[in-house]
């Protein structure tokens, strides 16, 4: 096995516990809040949300277009700091393994499928640009995982091989890809912090 120099963290699912037995617990206050059926929006906005993701769409022009369609009224851009700060979720435990491979002197980037407004969010407000040497999203990459020019574009911009990079996410489509494109991976289930510590620690103690 190559020596891992990297950990590249997904964010939703793994670093952030916003997602229970697979949906997003934000979207729970979304009708009282604003009188949306949230089911029907939910599935509205997220059901072609990858221009959005790939940033070739604005979020809020995309919210839009979906509030007109369902026939509802309400603020936009309040539905959408709603979200964000609904699901502001960090995790503690995961940020312990962070801090932990910090210490141990790995390079640790946020590879996220993410528009730029809650990439912004996520790296300022959350203060995640505190945590990670660097933040690639899908907004700012224009492509998503797990397409193999998200993973491409990381390996560039670090001047690493594919090999030395570990990729932790939720999503098994995401780990195939990054298996693909030759990066080792971790395939990151909720409640899974306890197998990615045992899964870290001869990595963290090896360098």
């Amino acid at each position: 096995m190559h020596r891992v120099r990297c950990i590249a963290w997904d964010f939703d699912g793994v670093l952030n516990r916003g997602v229970e037995n697979g949906r997003f617990v934000w979207q729970d206050g979304l009708e009282a809040a604003f009188g949306a059926d949230a089911a029907h929006f939910v599935k509205e906005m997220f059901g072609e949300f990858r221009p959005v993701m790939r940033g070739e769409k604005d979020v809020l022009d995309h919210m839009r277009d979906c509030q007109g369609r369902l026939g509802f009224e309400g603020d936009v851009d309040a539905i959408l700091q709603f979200w964000f700060r609904e699901d502001n979720k960090p995790c503690a435990d995961m940020l312990g393994l962070v801090a932990e491979a910090r210490q141990a002197g790995f390079i640790q980037v946020l590879a996220t499928n993410n528009e730029d407004r809650r990439t912004r969010y996520i790296e300022s407000d959350m203060g995640f640009d505190r945590h990670m040497d660097l933040i690639f999203s899908s907004g700012r990459m224009k492509v998503a995982k797990p397409e193999a020019g998200f993973f491409k574009h990381i390996e560039d911009a670090l001047e690493l091989e594919p090999y030395e990079i570990l990729l932790v996410d939720d999503f098994a489509e995401n780990i195939e890809g990054a298996a693909d494109c030759g990066w080792q991976v971790h395939h990151f289930p909720e409640c899974g912090h306890t197998a990615l510590a045992a899964r870290l620690h001869p990595i963290l103690t090896a360098i």
